[in-house]
């Protein structure tokens, strides 16, 4: 099977794709991927590092553009299909594999055009702009929370399968976190993220939070902007606070934590879910359509995660909240079973089963037919 991947700008689009890839690459022989992005995404960087090829086009977003601005996106959105289906005409691919965001747009167009499979994976419980609009052309719409059926008018083509996640996030870990990190066993840890991109408020809250509580340790994915700010700042609490502008093995990061603090990104909120991870979430209070407000309810119904308010949060509220988890041990293992029930961990093999199914590919490495 050949297939076509595309999507990124950031981990939340990205990250579902190569666990697929991965997944397919495991199940289907022979199997060939390439991923189709844009080179200002992160899928410039990452995809390589997974042993992929890659190709890149034209893309641009369009929500909130003025009328100069539109005008440039459907100029760029035209190059874009007129590259993807040269693309496609070299590649041959079975299917095409969209997982949202702008540049996602084109390549799904142009294999709608040339009567390629299309298959759509959207990660949020609010769909993206993107998903919506295409989901019209696509022969699948794998969806990461079932709350996001609402949202398309085209139902026949649903799939509700959970969010695929890598390998390292679903298999028995394996490993020494403690050392990874330079952490010490005897401390609680907080593991600091907002994502690929990291985040402004989370950042500025933990430095308080670490330089006013030296019996906890952590763990600050910074983001590359706020890096030099967050080392500098913390000065020598560095020595029980590990920081990095991003963390490539986020495994091992949850691992070694007792308590995350997150944005509420559709990807992040089912790793910490797959992972048992309790968590407190600061939804993005500008994310399109407030989709990460909906995304951190559904751990916090499932009495998994509490949330607090991005305009809320500074370090004396966090020591507020943490102090109270801290002091209720049987709370906190509460959280992590629930985390753990909520999680969906074989989302990616759930998707390979109905993809291989409707190509009639791969069904010879499972001759009882589709798990």
């Amino acid at each position: 099977m050949k297939v076509i991947f595309t999507g990124g700008g950031t981990g939340g689009h990205l990250y579902p794709a190569l666990a697929l890839a991965d997944e397919m690459k495991s199940r289907i022989h022979p199997f060939e991927a390439l991923f189709v992005g844009t080179k200002l995404g992160m899928e410039s960087i990452i995809v390589r590092k997974y042993g992929y090829d890659t190709k890149f086009i034209s893309s641009r977003g369009m929500r909130g553009k003025k009328i100069f601005g539109l005008i440039n996106t459907a100029f760029s959105l035209m190059a874009g299909i007129l590259q993807a289906f040269i693309i496609q005409l070299r590649f041959k691919p079975d299917i095409v594999l969209g997982f949202g965001g702008y540049a996602s747009a084109a390549v799904v167009i142009s294999s709608s055009i040339s009567r390629c499979g299309v298959m759509l994976q959207e990660q949020n419980s609010i769909p993206g702009f993107t998903n919506k609009v295409l989901s019209r052309m696509a022969d699948r719409v794998y969806l990461g929370f079932d709350s996001a059926a609402k949202y398309f008018k085209k139902k026949n083509n649903l799939v509700i399968t959970g969010n695929p996640l890598r390998r390292i996030m679903t298999d028995e870990y394996k490993g020494n976190p403690l050392e990874s990190f330079g952490l010490k066993e005897d401390l609680p840890t907080l593991l600091v993220f907002g994502g690929s991109q990291g985040a402004r408020s989370l950042n500025r809250a933990a430095v308080e939070y670490f330089l006013s509580n030296r019996d906890v340790q952590g763990i600050i994915q910074t983001g590359s902007s706020e890096y030099e700010w967050v080392k500098e700042r913390l000065g020598e609490v560095t020595e029980r606070v590990f920081v990095s502008d991003y963390i490539l093995n986020i495994r091992d990061a949850y691992e070694v934590s007792d308590i995350a603090l997150a944005r509420a990104g559709a990807l992040s909120v089912s790793e910490l879910a797959a992972v048992g991870l309790p968590s407190i979430l600061v939804p993005y209070p500008h994310s399109v359509d407030d989709h990460q407000i909906y995304n951190a309810r559904f751990l916090a119904s499932a009495g998994a995660a509490v949330i607090i308010n991005d305009s809320e949060l500074d370090g004396e509220r966090l020591e507020s909240v943490i102090s109270g988890f801290l002091k209720d041990p049987d709370r906190l293992e509460e959280m992590k079973k629930s985390a753990l029930k909520a999680g969906v961990r074989d989302a990616a093999s759930r998707i390979v089963d109905d993809i291989m199914e409707f190509t009639g590919k791969g069904l010879k490495d499972n001759p009882g037919g589709v798990s």
